[in-house]
C-alpha cells in the first residue's frame, strides 16, 4: 500500500479529533439532559394535553359512570385502539369521569417536576371539574384517583408513515394519598406520576384540547365527551365506520341501531358546544367536519397539532 503523505495524515488526524469532539458534546449534553427536571408540556390553563394514544382507543371507555353498569377487571387487555398504536392494560374499567380526573391531574400536574408530590385539595379539583361540592362528588373524586392508580399500561405506538412518539410502560398514577399513617384525611391529597410517562408527550405524539367544551358537553354524555377527545387528535377526522365507532369507544350498546341513535346523539351536542361543523352518516359511515382550532404551546416549546390516523 501507498504510504501517506504528511498532509493525509494532518487530515486524518483532524477528522478524527472532530469526530471525537462531537461524540464528547453529545455525551455531555446527554449527561446534562439526564440531570435537568423532566417535566410535562407548559401548555395554558385554558387548554389540557392528552396522549393521543390514550384518546384513540378504548382505554377510556365511553360507557356511563352512574353505578348501573358495573366495571370489569381486565387481566392484561387487548385495548381497542387505531392501527399503529398497542395497548395492553390491567385493571378495573375506566371510563370517561376517570379521564377528567386524569386530565386534570395531568394539568396540574405539568408545573412539577415527574415524579415528585403534585398536591392539590380536593375542592380544588372538583371545581376544575365542574362537579357539585359534595359528600357524594368528594368519595366519588376518590375513587376514580384510586382506580387510576390501581392500573398498569403498556403503550406502544407507530403508525405507518407517521411517528407517533414514544411508548410507555407503567401505571397512569404512581401513587394516590388522601390520608396520612393515623388514617387523618390530608387536608391536601397528594399524586405522582411516572417521569416515563413524558415519552407519550413527545411532539407530536399529543394534543391539546378544549376542557371548556368538555365541560359544556356534561358527564351525562360519555360518548359525546369520548367523541370529543378523539377527534380532538384530528385536524381533518377520516370517515369512520359505525361499527369501527362502537368497538373504539366500547360502547355496552348490544344493539346497532340502538347504538346509531346514541351516536347521532352525541355527535349532534358537539355541534351544540360548537366543537363541529356538521356530521353525515352515510351507508354507515360517519363523516365529520370540525370547526378548526389553531391551538400552540408556549413560544420555545413545540407546538402540538392534531393530526391524521391510519385507521382500520
Amino acid at each position: 500500500m501507498p504510504r501517506k503523505t504528511g498532509a493525509q495524515e494532518t487530515h486524518s488526524a483532524n477528522l478524527t479529533a472532530a469526530v471525537n469532539k462531537l461524540q464528547e458534546t453529545a455525551k455531555r449534553k446527554a449527561a446534562q439532559r439526564a440531570l435537568e427536571p423532566v417535566q410535562l408540556p407548559m401548555w395554558d390553563d385554558d387548554l389540557r394535553g392528552m396522549p393521543n394514544s390514550f384518546a384513540r382507543g378504548a382505554l377510556f371507555t365511553a360507557a356511563k359512570s352512574d353505578g348501573k353498569i358495573k366495571r370489569d377487571f381486565y387481566e392484561g387487555k387487548q385495548v381497542a385502539t387505531l392501527a399503529g398504536i398497542n395497548i395492553e392494560y390491567r385493571g378495573q374499567e375506566l371510563r370517561q369521569d376517570d379521564y377528567s380526573v386524569f386530565l386534570a391531574i395531568l394539568h396540574f400536574g405539568r408545573r412539577y417536576e415527574l415524579g415528585k408530590p403534585i398536591p392539590f385539595t380536593a375542592y380544588t379539583m372538583l371545581k376544575e371539574l365542574g362537579w357539585s361540592i359534595n359528600t357524594a362528588e368528594y368519595k366519588h373524586l376518590r375513587e376514580c384517583c384510586s382506580r387510576l392508580s390501581a392500573t398498569s399500561v403498556s403503550v406502544t405506538q407507530n403508525a405507518s408513515g407517521e411517528q407517533l412518539g414514544g411508548g410507555y410502560e407503567g401505571s397512569l398514577i404512581r401513587s394516590f394519598a388522601w390520608k396520612d399513617e393515623k388514617g387523618k384525611q390530608l387536608s391536601q391529597w397528594v399524586v405522582l406520576l411516572e417521569p416515563s410517562i413524558a415519552a407519550l408527550f413527545a411532539d407530536p405524539s399529543f394534543t391539546l384540547m378544549s376542557p371548556a367544551e368538555r365541560k359544556a358537553i356534561g358527564g351525562r354524555s360519555p360518548l359525546a365527551q369520548w367523541l370529543h377527545s378523539f377527534l380532538s387528535t384530528h385536524r381533518e377526522p377520516y370517515p369512520i365506520s359505525v361499527t369501527k365507532y362502537h368497538e373504539l369507544s366500547a360502547s355496552r350498546s348490544d344493539n346497532m341501531n340502538d347504538f346509531r341513535r346514541r351516536l347521532k346523539v352525541a355527535l349532534t351536542r358537539l355541534i351544540e358546544v360548537g366543537f363541529l361543523k356538521e356530521f353525515a352518516i352515510k351507508n354507515d359511515i360517519v363523516h365529520v367536519k370540525r370547526i378548526p382550532r389553531h391551538y400552540r404551546l408556549p413560544q420555545g416549546q413545540n407546538a402540538a397539532e392534531p393530526t391524521t390516523a391510519t385507521l382500520t
